[in-house]
Parts: C-alpha cells; sequence; structure tokens
C-alpha cells in the first residue's frame, strides 16, 4: 500500500493520479454534448468511483449514453478520452504520443526511465550496433570489462562506430582513427599534430548503462540520472531467469495499448485461453503509483492479476508448476516511432542451482504472414496474435475514428496518463515512476493474489 493509500508494490512511492475527473455514480443519468467540448465540468464532475459501465453511442456527431465506471480513475475531459464514435484523436495528438525521436513530447518522456537495450553475453569483443529511442547506438567493452555506450556516427565525419576496433581504453573509428573511450573523450587522432586543442575539443555523445539479471540497461535523459527501479524479477535470489526479445513492426503506444487492454484476450488469445473464449469478463482498473493494476475475472471463475509499469512495462504471472508460478516482465521499448522491441524475463523459484538463460530465439517477424482467423480462432502462440493484430493497424495507428467502447476503460486511462506525463515533463518535474533518493534502492514487489472484490486470483 502507498503512503496514499493506492494498492501496488511494497515500495514507498509518490502518487501521480493528478488532475483526475469521475462521473458522478447516480441511479441513471444521461450526457449529450458535442464531440468537440470539454465534458462533464461543473456539478457533474464529482470524485467518485466504484461504478458499472453501460451503453454508450453516438448519433449526429454527439455522443450520447449513460457512462458508469468500475473502479477506475479516468478522465472523460479530452475528447480522447470520450467512449463513443468521433475524431478520438487528431493526427497531431497521435504524433505528440509516438514520435520518440530526440526533442519530441514523448521522446522527452521516454528519456526519463531506464531501458534494456541488448544482451549481456552478447557484448564481448566487437561493437555491438543498437538502436533505441530514434538514436543509433554502438555498445562495448573496454579492456577492464565496463561498458561503454556511444554514439554510432563518429564525430569526425560521421563514419560507423560499428566497424570500429575495439582497444583496451576505447573504441577506435575504422576511417580516420579518431579513438574514444567510454566517456566520451577523444585519446587519439593520428593524423592531428600531438598538441592539437580538438582532442580536449571533441566529445561524442554517451549514455549511462548498467548490467542487470543479464540484460544492458540504458538510461538516455538529462543528469542526473534516476534511481535504477529494482523490479523483484531483476533481484530476487533463488530464481532460475529465462530473458529473450521479439521486435514487432509497429509504434511502441500500440504495444502499451495492447498491454492495458485486458478484453482482448476473450477473441485474440481464446486459443490459449479457452476458459475466456468470448465471454464478458469483469475487469478492474485501478490507478496506482507505478501505472495501472488490473484484475480481470470471467464467471466460469477464471482470474488474472496484472500490472502495467508506466511508460511501457508490465509485470503480470504465468502458469503454475505445483506451488511455484512463474513471474514475468515486460519492457516495450521504442526503437524507432516504425518499430519496438521486447525484452522479457521470465523467472521461477530454482530447483537447483540458480541461472540466466539467454533466449537465442530472438528474431525479427515479417509483416503480413499470419494465419487467417479460422473456427479454432487463432493458432499461434499469443505473442503472435498481439503481434498480428497490432501490426495490421498500421506501422503507426493513426486513431482517427476510433469507437471507444466501455471496454477500453484501460485504454483510456493510459492515455490519460501519457498526457499528464509528457506536460508534467515540459513542467521540467520528474513524470510517474521516476525514482530518486535512498527509497529508490528498495525492492519493488507485486501481489498476484489480491482483488478488491474479494475473488482469489489464481497466477
Amino acid at each position: 500500500m502507498s503512503p496514499h493509500g493506492v494498492p501496488g508494490p511494497t515500495r514507498v512511492s509518490r502518487s501521480f493520479c493528478s488532475d483526475v475527473i469521475m462521473v458522478t455514480p447516480l441511479p441513471a443519468f444521461d450526457v449529450s454534448y458535442p464531440k468537440t467540448q470539454s465534458v462533464l465540468s461543473g456539478p457533474m464532475a464529482t470524485l467518485r468511483s466504484r461504478c458499472r459501465c453501460t451503453s454508450i453511442l453516438a448519433r449526429g456527431g454527439v455522443i450520447h449514453g449513460r457512462i458508469f465506471l468500475l473502479g477506475t480513475e479516468i478522465s472523460l475531459c479530452r475528447k480522447t478520452q470520450i467512449p463513443g464514435r468521433s475524431d478520438t484523436m487528431t493526427p497531431d495528438e497521435n504524433r505528440r504520443f509516438t514520435q520518440v525521436g530526440p526533442g519530441t513530447p514523448a521522446g522527452n518522456l521516454m528519456r526519463r526511465y531506464w531501458w534494456p537495450v541488448w544482451f549481456s553475453d552478447s557484448v564481448a569483443t566487437k561493437p555491438v550496433p543498437v538502436r533505441v529511442l530514434g538514436e543509433g547506438l554502438i555498445l562495448f567493452r573496454d579492456g577492464s570489462g565496463a561498458l561503454g555506450l556511444i554514439e554510432r556516427a563518429c564525430p569526425h565525419r560521421g563514419a560507423g562506430l560499428e566497424l570500429g576496433r575495439v582497444e583496451s581504453d576505447g573504441i577506435r573509428c575504422c576511417y580516420h582513427g579518431w579513438k574514444f573511450d567510454r566517456t566520451g573523450a577523444c585519446l587519439d587522432m593520428p593524423a592531428e599534430p600531438d598538441d592539437t586543442p580538438l582532442k580536449r575539443e571533441v566529445r561524442a555523445r554517451t549514455y549511462p548503462a548498467r548490467e542487470v539479471a543479464g540484460l544492458v540497461f540504458a538510461y538516455m535523459g538529462p543528469e542526473p540520472a534516476p534511481e535504477f527501479p529494482a523490479y523483484d524479477l531483476l533481484f530476487r535470489d533463488g530464481l532460475t531467469r529465462v530473458i529473450g526479445a521479439f521486435e514487432e513492426h509497429c509504434n511502441w503506444m500500440q504495444r502499451a495499448e495492447n498491454a492495458v487492454d485486458q478484453m482482448h484476450s476473450i477473441a485474440l488469445h481464446a486459443s490459449v485461453y479457452p476458459d475466456v473464449a468470448l465471454q464478458r469478463p469483469d475487469v478492474e482498473w485501478e490507478r496506482t503509483w507505478y501505472g495501472v493494476r488490473a484484475a480481470f475475472r470471467v464467471p466460469n471463475g477464471f482470474a488474472k492479476v496484472s500490472h502495467f509499469l508506466f511508460p511501457a512495462n508490465s509485470r503480470y504471472f504465468g502458469a503454475r508448476v505445483g506451488d511455484n508460478p512463474s513471474h514475468i516482465l515486460r519492457f516495450r521499448v521504442p526503437v524507432d516511432d516504425e518499430k519496438t522491441m521486447t525484452f522479457f524475463i521470465r523467472g521461477r523459484e530454482a530447483r537447483g542451482t540458480p541461472e540466466t538463460i539467454t533466449n537465442e530465439g530472438l528474431k525479427s517477424r515479417v509483416r503480413g504472414v499470419y494465419d487467417r482467423m479460422e473456427d479454432e480462432w487463432w493458432g499461434l502462440h499469443s505473442r503472435d496474435q498481439d503481434r498480428a493484430a497490432q501490426e495490421s493497424q498500421g506501422v503507426i495507428a493513426p486513431r482517427t475514428g476510433e469507437t471507444l467502447a466501455t471496454s477500453d476503460t484501460g485504454v483510456a486511462i493510459f492515455r490519460k496518463m501519457l498526457d499528464d506525463a509528457i506536460r508534467t515533463v515540459e513542467r521540467g518535474e520528474d513524470p510517474p515512476g521516476v525514482m530518486r533518493g535512498p527509497q529508490g534502492n528498495d525492492l519493488i514487489t507485486f501481489d498476484a493474489q489480491k482483488m478488491r472484490a474479494g475473488a482469489v486470483i489464481e497466477a
């Protein structure tokens, strides 16, 4: 429980539920407003929760319906959050959320967090090119074994440092031999005079990097860097971990929205979860200090709980082997505006000696090679089912003309959080989940069997 009374991990942190408007839970009330105006201001904008959601529809450019929300904190004061057929997001708004390059609103937000960029055991004697948040970078180890993360283009004339040579104290460009250490300092310019001032003036752009649980993490934002988030699955002793990654040819926001969209499981994942196929679930969403906690339950008793770690990660629980559940952590890393790399860690209590195993199945899938929906729904692994659906929305989903329904509450919560977080960064403040101070070293744990409605969640 956070100090603000918000359910979640054991770690103490601030709440970031700001500027939240709830719909008053009257027995029944109708709202009618043009789709372009702000809604639910004044007496209807009282703070309440614990209501149930019913129908919503649109007629002639005006939204009509009875709106009730189930255990969630969601703002309906912006047109991007209005359920029903409307221009739910303008192209400019969509670009604000989806573009992640340097200097973009979402890019500035994403650079406030630590992100995995590659596998530790794959960074050895040769430079490794990676692309993160629209920037080309190079990973290397110097002679001491220390990691360096440096811009791909040599500051001299832009040759790729992935073609360079790693030496004991840095990496040397293949083109003219300029050498840089892992801090970005230039150590050598072979064709220049020994006393040239250029050597002191020229620096390569570098970023902090650290190794945790078999992965290399990078921080690409302004200094000082925040504390590294001590998620339990990264630091718990006694676990055997399997790590891996897969790439999707779509924007990061499609991946993040999928993570908070609990309702797609009843159709897209019907072959994986036959107990939920086409059933109407009871879902609770809760805003927490770390993001969103969702509890999902269907009438036959199947239930699960998952945690969305803002801005794009998730922590949930997999199949049990006896009393030993698997623990899963996913990081959805924007490669650029059109690709997303998902790094995952699966952990289970070790029966023997704990170890970390790298899944060698990493590969980039080609768009458009998925099975069509048949009577048995999708004959694919759930990961590929997600990929098929998300890539079919377009490389960058336009989000104009969407029909948002009550089942999209999780998506609406996420969009509100994203908008708030971007505004927070623009004010020069830390966004949600950024940790500073000594409490940043506390282990962050998550529950698997707690639901406010009283049901036991089987992990």
